[in-house]
């Protein structure tokens, strides 16, 4: 069995969508990634663009979705499933692989890691 995951990092300049399944055997397979420079524009508009975004990329529907997790500012998009803070302590491995997968891809919204997420897209 595997999971499939969405991890959204709702930043200063930037929202990013990650989308991802992790296999059984440890292995990750990226499917989707996204990065919205903000720009004035409604940060929760933006995540739902990049949710539905990045699901659309990948040829799959909300069913096919087994976790959404929210960073930095996204405690507040109603359809995460869960939001992590910056210390947070992981309970289980899908979600601690989840934070360093969409990390490594979606740094917190400084200037410069918003423009490498985006130039990388």
């Amino acid at each position: 069995m595997s999971i499939t995951t969405i991890g959204l990092d709702i930043g200063s300049g930037a929202v990013k969508s990650v989308l991802f399944r992790t296999h059984d055997d440890g292995r990750q397979e990226w499917l989707a990634k996204r990065c919205e420079r903000i720009r004035s524009r409604d940060i929760m508009t933006l995540a739902q663009e990049g949710f539905e975004g990045v699901m659309k990329d990948a040829g799959l529907s909300r069913d096919d979705i087994d976790y959404i997790a929210t960073t930095g500012e996204g405690e507040n998009v109603k359809f995460a499933t869960g939001h992590f803070y910056s210390m947070t302590t992981f309970l289980t491995p899908a979600r601690a692989r989840w934070w360093t997968l969409a990390r490594s891809m979606a740094a917190p919204s400084t200037s410069t890691s918003a423009a490498r997420c985006c130039r990388t897209r």
